[in-house]
């Protein structure tokens, strides 16, 4: 009998390979990877902050009980407080709330942030069938719904994975030098004097994040430096090309939410793709996507757009063909090739910018 590959390679969510790896140690990392940020967004922005936060995490974890619950009911289960689907005892949803509400404006009616956690985690998770079935980051669903549906009652007007300020300078004058005269390279790392959503500000601590996570291999490494690695390769071509000097590709990583959604939503385990090969295409995909948006798109943040977009076509990264553990040599000048593709779209696209 001939032995063939399934055409798309599919395993049970979480995708981690490491052993003893379990959801739980997974996303207690994430929570505590995210301290720091959460740490600094609360000073900069006090009760304000706290109450986001806590609106956020309460809305999602009350949702996810509830629908539970009624799930139970209708299968005619008998009450039982402590449900089997809950996911708040292994830090899920925690997680997803916590992420969502540092991705928010400081001023979000508190409304707002109410309906946009129990859109992410209802429409992003639960109608697929709970944790590891959903296509959706429930956080990043979220956040785009809100920015649909409340954009005007938010203090920015864009997508504000981060919303920053700086960004927006950026997109109305897109290779104006004169956007850092009020960010310097220490404000936008340290994320003092930087306007913007609660927890997207300092990349020292998302940074330091990172490397919790990484060291605990708590989450997929390729995916955020291919991410990163893509926008700085595509902002560095840009900046030769028009003769921008380096804070160019230096505000394009630091600027706006690009080391946050890379860090913790892009490497959503549920989300992203299994294999080494499809990590780093999915990666890639994401960093394109987002520097297009800025550059060339009405937006002056692409972080969150991209995320979604690209966690539909998963399955795609997960096509046996082209992705598998190992990479061939025919697989890297292919891949070689694109990349050089998209450079040369990118440079007759700025041509016609600015």
């Amino acid at each position: 009998m001939e032995n063939t590959l399934p055409k798309i390679i599919r395993k049970t969510s979480p995708y981690l390979r490491r052993p003893k790896a379990n959801v739980t140690r997974m996303m207690r990392d994430v929570t505590i990877a995210l301290l720091p940020v959460t740490g600094f967004a609360i000073y900069k922005y006090g009760m304000t902050a706290l109450i986001i936060i806590a609106l956020s995490i309460l809305s999602m974890a009350v949702t996810e009980y509830l629908y539970y619950q009624l799930v139970d009911k209708l299968d005619g289960d008998k009450f039982k407080l402590k449900n089997k689907s809950y996911t708040l005892y292994n830090f899920s949803v925690i997680t997803s709330g916590l992420i969502y509400a540092l991705t928010l404006p400081d001023n979000t009616p508190w409304f707002v942030v109410i309906i946009g956690a129990m859109f992410g985690v209802f429409f992003g998770k639960l109608i697929f069938g709970g944790m590891g079935q959903n296509v959706f980051n429930p956080a990043a669903l979220g956040r785009v719904f809100i920015f649909v549906s409340f954009g005007t009652m938010m203090s920015y007007d864009i997508d504000a994975v981060a919303g920053s300020t700086a960004l927006t300078m950026l997109n109305n004058d897109v290779f104006n030098i004169a956007v850092l005269e009020n960010f310097s390279l220490m404000n936008l790392f340290t994320g003092i004097g930087i306007p913007g959503s609660i927890g997207e500000m300092s990349a020292i601590l998302i940074i330091l994040g990172g490397v919790y996570l990484a060291f605990r291999t708590s989450f997929e490494v390729r995916i955020p430096l291919a991410y990163v690695g893509t926008v700085a390769l595509l902002a560095t071509v840009v900046a030769l090309y028009k003769g921008l000097g380096v804070w160019y590709p230096i505000f394009h990583v630091l600027g706006g939410g690009l080391l946050f959604g890379a860090i913790f939503m892009a490497t959503d385990p549920i989300t992203s793709p299994i294999t080494k090969g499809g990590r780093i295409y999915f990666g890639f995909a994401l960093g394109v996507l987002t520097f297009f948006i800025r550059v060339f798109g009405a937006y002056p943040e692409g972080v969150v757009f991209s995320i979604l977009i690209m966690n539909m076509f998963v399955t795609t990264f997960d096509y046996h063909k082209w992705t598998n553990q190992q990479i061939t040599k025919k697989q890297k000048i292919i891949f070689l090739i694109v990349v050089l593709v998209t450079i040369l779209v990118t440079i007759v696209g700025v041509s016609y910018v600015g």
